[in-house]
Order: structure tokens, then C-alpha cells, then sequence
């Protein structure tokens, strides 16, 4: 009769939730979601129309076109920002993926009390914001003559987000058996062989995770490009993107060119999302069960 009566009160426990709950829980996320999607549609919609239309922004346009679109492509400076662009977040995600996974490895396979202290103190450079790093790091880029630089840039960028990295390697590395290693070293393999070879092809779905974490965050990055690329050659997208709107606001308000040239300067990053999305899923998942 206990056990009989516990398993009704376990049973009454995890009764499925309410209709009514489960109702307004969907209103309030499609509510979020529009409310998300607001800015978005305000952007695409204001660069599918001409400079002269005046209509509020929340109205579809009087008169579509693509001039704005056809302006934004074949524009010298957007276009040089996307090779800066794309030159700057391949240089970081080589750098920490290749850094990150030899350190996390490293750390993963050493133990003991000096790993488990390396490990502690990673997470807390984590937990350093990067704008606190603003004047050291421009004095310092400054004093060696890296400033207008890609690499350089690339360079601090991939430091800052090293710890990261480290992070998200070690905790799935960890659960690796150490028998590969040894496998691999009793048929000759190096340090570097096992861990490209033999580790690294195991992290798949969090490499690709990590990557696409890593060339969004450098495709966005303001701050610390505002202040390191001065010269307006060296600019990446979001500065280019900056300038137009500034411009935008300026004795010729051409907003919806801005808007045209922003909605571009989205494409990578959702293709990007659209292509490895499955990856994501993946490592998403494997973190869950680990």
C-alpha cells in the first residue's frame, strides 16, 4: 500500500503541465520572437525602397527596388571591408582553434593538482570583459607598431578569446580515453600526430561549434577594430557599415542604402549558420550528455 500510494504521488508530481499554460507560454514566445524579429524587418524593408519615400517605417514601401542593393555590391569600399573581413576572422579561427586544441590537450592529458589550477585560472580570464583590456591593449599595439595591421588585430583578438576555447576543448576531451594516446604512441605517433590525427577528428561537432562561435564574434567585432584600424583601408564590415549610416544621417539622408549595405553585411554569418547548423545541433548535444 506504500509503495503503491508513493507511486501516485510521484505520478501526480509529473502530471503533464496545463493547456493554459502551455498556451501562453506560445503567446509570450511568438510575442519575444516578433519583438526579435522587429528590427530586422524595419531594415529590410526601408532598403527595398527609394531614398524620396517617406512612408513610416513600419508600411512596406510605395515603390520596391534593388538600386540599393545593386549600389552596395558594386561598392569599392564594402567590398574591400569583406576581404579585410574575411581575411581577419579566418587568421583568429586558425589561431584558436590550432592553439586552443594543443593547450586544451595538453592540459586535459597532464592531471594533477598544476592542471586542475591551470584550468581554474582559465576560467577566470574568462571572466575578464575584453573593454577592460582597451588602453593596455592600444598602448601596447601602439609601442611595437601594430596598429592599421590585420594581423595584429587577428592577433589580440584570437588572445582574448583563447580562454574560451581551452574551456570548451578540455571539458570534451577529458572524456577521450587516454588508450588512444598510448595506441598512437606505441605506433609512433607524436604529440602533434595524435592530437591532429587521432583527437582532434573526434571533436568534429564542437570544432565546427566553436568555429562558427569564433567567426561570428570577429565578423561583429566593433571596439577594438574601431580603435586599432584607423586607416579606412584596412576597415571591416561592421565599420564600413557604421560609416554608411553615419553618413546615412548626414546632408544626404541615404538610410535605405545604409540599411541595403547592412542587410549584406548579414550574409555570411547567416549562411554560415545555415550550412553548419547540423554541427551545432550536434555539439549542443554532446555537451548536454557529457
Amino acid at each position: 500500500m506504500r509503495s503503491f500510494s508513493y507511486e501516485k504521488t510521484n505520478m501526480k508530481q509529473f502530471r503533464a503541465p496545463n493547456k493554459k499554460v502551455q498556451v501562453w507560454v506560445g503567446i509570450v514566445a511568438v510575442i519575444l520572437v516578433l519583438l526579435y524579429l522587429l528590427p530586422i524587418y524595419v531594415m529590410l524593408n526601408l532598403s527595398f525602397r527609394y531614398m524620396t519615400d517617406l512612408t513610416p517605417r513600419l508600411y512596406l514601401p510605395e515603390k520596391w527596388t534593388l538600386e540599393n542593393y545593386v549600389q552596395a555590391f558594386t561598392s569599392p569600399d564594402l567590398m574591400n571591408s569583406f576581404k579585410n573581413s574575411i581575411v581577419y576572422v579566418a587568421e583568429v579561427c586558425a589561431l584558436e582553434i590550432v592553439l586552443g586544441g594543443l593547450a586544451a590537450y595538453g592540459l586535459a592529458r597532464a592531471g594533477g593538482k598544476v592542471s586542475t589550477t591551470l584550468r581554474t585560472f582559465n576560467i577566470c580570464i574568462m571572466m575578464i570583459p575584453s573593454l577592460s583590456l582597451l588602453v593596455g591593449t592600444y598602448s601596447l599595439m601602439t609601442r611595437f607598431g601594430m596598429i592599421n595591421k590585420i594581423w595584429a588585430l587577428s592577433l589580440q583578438t584570437a588572445a582574448i578569446g583563447m580562454a574560451s576555447t581551452m574551456f570548451f576543448y578540455t571539458s570534451f576531451i577529458v572524456s577521450i580515453p587516454k588508450d588512444l594516446d598510448d595506441a598512437a604512441a606505441i605506433d609512433g605517433a607524436g604529440i602533434f600526430q595524435t592530437f591532429f590525427r587521432i583527437i582532434l577528428p573526434q571533436l568534429k561537432p564542437i570544432t565546427v561549434t566553436r568555429l562558427i562561435m569564433i567567426a561570428v564574434g570577429a565578423w561583429n567585432s566593433y571596439a577594438m577594430p574601431s580603435y586599432l584600424l584607423t586607416d579606412t583601408s584596412k576597415s571591416t564590415v561592421i565599420l564600413t557599415v557604421r560609416k554608411a549610416f553615419y553618413s546615412a544621417y548626414g546632408a544626404v539622408q541615404n538610410v535605405p542604402l545604409a540599411c541595403a549595405m547592412c542587410a549584406v553585411a548579414l550574409l555570411p554569418v547567416i549562411l554560415l549558420y545555415v550550412l553548419l547548423q547540423r554541427y551545432i545541433i550536434e555539439g549542443q548535444l554532446d555537451s548536454v550528455s557529457k
